[in-house]
């Protein structure tokens, strides 16, 4: 695969929302998130411009992360 189809491949495109934590289920899989949350708050979706540097934030962290290996199974497509 060429250089410019694996940069094609590998690029991340993230949505940001607001959640309660205490609705989540707990799973068998641990994904750290620390990162994330200092960088998506309550005050990110009060100006669009705002959550729009939470997402560039939040796509480069993403992309950090696959690129390294780290949680391979969180980048790929569930098998049903």
């Amino acid at each position: 695969m060429g250089a410019k189809k694996l940069a094609k491949r590998s690029k991340v495109k993230p949505f940001i929302k607001i959640i309660n934590y205490s609705h989540l289920f707990p799973t068998r899989y641990a994904f750290e998130l620390e990162g994330l949350k200092g960088t998506v708050s309550v005050e990110t979706f009060k100006e669009p411009s705002q959550r729009e540097d939470a997402k560039k934030n939040v796509k480069k962290q993403l992309e950090e992360r696959y690129q390294s290996g780290k949680n391979k199974w969180f980048f790929q497509p569930l098998r049903f």
